[in-house]
């Protein structure tokens, strides 16, 4: 046998080896592609879980193992793309400090121990009325947990259902507003995050993105305003944003009113303001029929029936109420949290069940949810982690991950699939609806007889119909919730003042754009990843202007003590352009004292100083330094172009041919163009600057976690950084984001310096790197203009890696090297072997790299620079094109194209 025979044949041993631990479950779960055999690869369709509501997904297996996720092209509310939590779910899949077995008063125990003791306790529910059993969840779109649940309340008359959304609803009074993004002349938000946190988000991101193209002789793009306090995705991508706090929209909101009906109005504020207004109203009158208004989780009603009211006598043509699929409002409901605590308090709930939430953590102070838990004779908690809830309770259950059971979830459409596992489950756990019927009936069902008895009426039992839903990842009945209906008009109502007065210091309470409430704690990939705008990492500070910050003498670091009626907490401040004077703003989900390892301590608990009245803004009472100082990690340590033409921005229907890239004069020796010619296009203005990107790369090739220390030393691992620009008044800035990956130089700084030649240039115009010739010299980082290139200093690990969730096709580099973006070179070779298995040549399209495929805006392109009929091709000749630091003249075969943003009218 030679050797090549030698390593074929061991290479075939290890890979039947590496398949034995958990693989794929041995029936049931259908691919994507025709029939079940096991092959390499496969991928599945399901759907995730997003605040109760459903977005489909793909998932891809390597010998039976998930390693990357991909949004379902067939679903309405994914298109194809993802955000940073669908990539980020595969590492919590393989997290090793998630719950493997139940505890009883924190001690190991097994589901046998607490189906004995929960025997005593279902016997009485189901014959008397008096001892109280509570459920408490998150609200759902699932049929299958609400058929489970109404059960539950049918058979035991003492039974109540408690509902919680920890970070608010995008619905009002019942109904969800459906925008149509791609066809509106005018967008407003109100404190709404239309474009990252919004159950429609991908949809929404991706029908805005196509109208903002920087495509010469198209349409002009929507005439886009935000107002908000802190800057936001979404406001971040306005072409018009006022930074205004919550408790002045009490008058700016009435001042559009005016201008609105009556254009010589004068809205009577202050000049920045008083031009945003008549700027906006004379735009909304222009487009009447196609103004969407969208106003946030964190207004209050009389806000959100303002934002209605608008949509109806000006969006009629792009917005339609839904019926939301959501069972916020549902009538056999009890309440929310508060009237749970309120129950607690007076003794009336004898048995508490929390089916996936962590109200001990994330409740406002002033509730004592800890305490109140804590007197409950009997309480259950399911959940993935050992968190400060479960710490409370009588008995914690492990709670199963939904990429290992089976399930169901509406979009925020309506339509409906089936969540497949796509792997055995790593210990004996339950999902919620299992446990609902259990707790009911005392008999134990798996998950997809429960679905399937949810479908029977649909066609479940039908074979074929049942692979048709998998496969396509889409139930193909009747869309529930289809009925659009139209909101009660007020329009005589008047808007109350908020919380706080209007020149006083307000807190507003905000998700943290990568933990949410926390329930993203314990994912290491979120924790690393730079914070969208303020491009923070490992923790959160308090936000403030810098107008305010230099009002009290604050240097971002300095640890200030801020006090509220609820309770004062000790964080480090931080400055953010943009933000509404006046206001400080709270980030959730750190200060863990129970996350694992991982995020327990970090940062603070803005839960300490918030209400259950106002949980999402409130007056501050005092604002101090402490003397302390604990400067937060940040990625990015300068946010201005200072003159440089880095990420450029250009008003609609402008066409500079001196965007385009010169062609200079070269030491570098010409080289031969080959075909395929590798290269990529980045449209600054369909960015939204969402880091989904940063995030596939991340799972796509293997990169490790360093860890707050060694980002904090800037020695991130990043392979694609998002750089974030801020230009203009720091008051009333514009933000640009700008995606850096390896720009694959034709004249190329790094390899000319490599004394080893690891860094070298392939034939289709790919900068390689081959690992094992590096010595570790970093002289190609210094000589990168771009800074795109990362050095292993330590043996990084503790992530998917070592658990079975690495891509087998990207190499595990070992300390010592420098790593850097690819293309994704082993998406490459895959299309280019399924082009010559096919008897063809590679098409446009049959190569995406993970950045691409990712993307919910369509922002990057990736192909062939030698075939003019690509897209990669079109876009790089557009007169908006250019070149990163092209007077370098360095050839980089990724360009950009530039944003584009509507002037103010004169």
């Amino acid at each position: 046998m030679d050797r090549r025979a030698f390593l074929q044949a061991m290479a075939a041993s290890l890979a039947l080896a590496g398949t034995g631990c958990r693989g794929r479950p041995p029936h049931g779960i259908i691919s994507r592609v025709e029939g079940t055999a096991a092959v390499e690869v496969e991928w599945f369709a399901t759907v995730m879980p997003s605040e109760g509501y459903g977005r489909g997904i793909v998932v891809r297996t390597n010998h039976g193992h998930p390693t990357k996720v991909e949004g379902n092209p067939d679903h309405p509310e994914s298109l194809g793309a993802t955000d940073v939590f669908a990539q980020a779910a595969i590492l919590s899949l393989h997290d090793p400090v998630r719950s493997r077995t139940p505890r009883h008063a924190g001690n190991p125990a097994t589901w046998e121990q607490f189906a004995e003791a929960w025997e005593i306790r279902r016997t009485r529910f189901r014959t008397n009325s008096t001892p109280i059993l509570a459920i408490l969840a998150e609200p759902t779109t699932s049929p299958t947990w609400l058929r489970q649940i109404h059960a539950l309340l049918d058979d035991f008359p003492s039974a109540r259902w408690y509902q919680h959304a920890p970070l608010g609803s995008h619905s009002h009074r019942g109904h969800l507003p459906e925008f149509d993004l791609a066809q509106a002349e005018v967008i407003l938000t109100v404190e709404s995050d239309l474009l990252y946190r919004h159950p429609a988000a991908l949809r929404h991101g991706r029908a805005l993105a196509g109208r903002r193209l920087s495509e010469p002789g198209k349409p002009l793009p929507p005439r886009f305003y935000a107002i908000e306090a802190v800057p936001s995705v979404t406001g971040a991508v306005a072409d018009f944003r006022l930074p205004m706090a919550p408790a002045r929209l009490s008058a700016i909101l009435p001042a559009v009113d005016r201008c609105l009906r009556d254009p010589a109005a004068a809205p009577g504020l202050e000049p920045a303001a008083d031009g945003f207004v008549r700027d906006l109203a004379d735009a909304m009158r222009r487009a009447r029929g196609r103004v969407v208004v969208s106003a946030g989780p964190a207004c209050n009603d009389r806000i959100r029936d303002w934002s209605d009211r608008l949509n109806l006598h000006y969006g009629r043509d792009v917005v339609r109420w839904r019926r939301d699929v959501r069972s916020d409002r549902n009538p056999r409901c009890h309440g929310g949290l508060a009237d749970l605590a309120a129950a607690i308090t007076v003794g009336e709930i004898d048995t508490l069940v929390v089916c996936g939430l962590n109200p001990a953590y994330a409740a406002a102070r002033d509730l004592r949810y800890g305490e109140l838990h804590a007197r409950i004779p009997f309480t259950v908690h399911l959940g993935e982690h050992w968190d400060e809830t479960a710490m409370l309770s009588t008995w914690h259950l492990p709670e199963a991950h939904f990429l290992e059971s089976w399930s169901d979830l509406r979009g925020a459409g309506g339509i409906a699939s089936i969540q497949q596992p796509v792997r055995l489950p790593e210990a004996e756990s339950r999902n919620a609806a299992e446990l609902l019927h259990y707790l009911r009936s005392g008999t134990t069902a798996g998950s997809e007889t429960l679905v399937r008895e949810t479908w029977r009426a649909a066609g479940a039992n039908d074979e074929d119909r049942w692979v048709s839903w998998l496969q396509r990842g889409i139930v193909d009945e009747p869309m529930h919730g289809d009925e659009f209906v139209t909101p009660p008009e007020d329009g005589t109502a008047e808007l109350p003042p908020s919380v706080g007065k209007a020149d006083g210091l307000s807190a507003l309470f905000t998700p943290d754009p990568n933990v949410l409430d926390g329930r993203w704690s314990a994912n290491a990939w979120l924790q690393e990843l730079p914070k969208p705008l303020t491009q923070l990492a490992w923790g959160n500070a308090i936000l403030l202007s810098p107008a305010l910050a230099s009002r009290l003498g604050v240097q971002n670091g300095d640890v200030l003590r801020c006090s509220t009626a609820s309770g004062e907490l000790d964080a480090p401040a931080w400055t953010m352009a943009g933000q509404a004077d006046n206001t400080v703003a709270l980030s959730l989900g750190y200060g863990r004292r129970s996350a694992g390892p991982l995020a327990s301590g970090l940062g603070y608990d803005a839960n300490l100083a918030r209400s259950a009245e106002s949980p999402w803004h409130t007056a501050v009472l005092a604002l101090r330094k402490t003397g302390g100082h604990a400067l937060p990690v940040c990625a990015q340590g300068h946010f201005q172009m200072d003159g440089r033409d880095l990420a450029r921005v250009l008003e609609p229907a402008i066409a500079s041919p001196a965007l385009a890239p010169a062609h200079r004069t070269s030491l570098y020796p010409p080289r031969a163009g080959g075909n395929p010619a590798w290269g990529m296009s980045i449209d600054l203005s369909a960015c939204l600057g969402c880091n989904a990107c940063v995030l596939a790369c991340q799972a796509e090739n293997n990169i490790p976690v360093v860890g707050r220390e060694q980002v904090a030393r800037g020695r991130e691992m990043h392979w694609l950084r998002i750089d974030r620009y801020v230009t203009g008044d720091p008051a009333q800035p514009r933000f640009v984001a700008q995606p850096v990956p390896c720009m694959h130089c034709e004249n190329a700084p790094c390899e000319v310096v490599c004394p080893v030649g690891a860094t070298v240039h392939s034939s289709e115009g790919l900068n390689d790197m081959v690992y094992n010739r590096c010595i570790g010299t970093r002289y190609c980082s210094n000589n990168c203009p771009y800074k795109v290139r990362r050095f292993n200093f330590l043996d990084y690990g503790g992530d998917a890696r070592a658990a079975g969730g690495a891509n087998p096709r990207v190499t595990i580099r070992e300390r010592g090297v420098m790593e850097k973006c690819t293309y994704c070179v082993q998406r490459i070779n895959a299309g280019r072997i399924a082009a010559e298995v096919a008897g063809r040549p590679l098409r446009d399209g049959d190569v995406r790299t993970a950045c691409q495929q990712v993307c919910p805006a369509s922002a990057i392109v990736f192909g062939n620079l030698a075939d003019p009929a690509s897209e990669v091709s079109r876009r790089a000749a557009s007169p908006t094109s250019y070149a990163l630091l092209d007077e370098l003249n360095t050839r980089p075969r990724t360009t950009y194209r530039a944003a584009l943003r509507h002037p103010p009218r004169p």
